[in-house]
């Protein structure tokens, strides 16, 4: 037997550029989201975190905040309760608590932008 593969470029490209474009809807969506828990007591966070477009993030479905203590505050190193800093939302692993309340709805903008099914 016998089978013979044939690969249409003009669709796999077209393939390509709407995972481009679902994967930059993650990465704008997730930073959007993500800012209601972030410690509202540290403002240079809140506008710190950036996406692989900036220049600081060459990965592709990567958001890092770049301020310097952005990874002590996100793993509660310092055991803070962020709800003392004016934010009731604010919490350590913010991205964590972001996924659990949106992630759905990430995936299905996602999955429509692909023309894929998501649940």
């Amino acid at each position: 037997m016998q089978a013979k593969v044939v690969i249409n470029r003009a669709k796999l490209n077209e393939r390509k550029q709407r995972f481009k474009v679902a994967q930059d809807y993650i990465d704008k969506e997730c930073l959007t989201l993500m800012t209601p828990y972030v410690p509202v007591g540290l403002p240079k966070f809140r506008n710190s975190g950036a996406l692989r477009d900036s220049g600081k993030v060459s990965k592709p479905g990567s958001v890092v905040y770049t301020n310097t203590w952005a990874r002590s505050n996100y793993y509660n190193l310092q055991h803070r309760n962020f709800k003392n800093g004016g934010n009731p939302n604010a919490t350590p692993l913010w991205f964590e608590t972001m996924k659990k309340k949106h992630g759905s709805a990430i995936l299905r903008g996602a999955s429509a932008i692909v023309g894929g099914k998501a649940k």
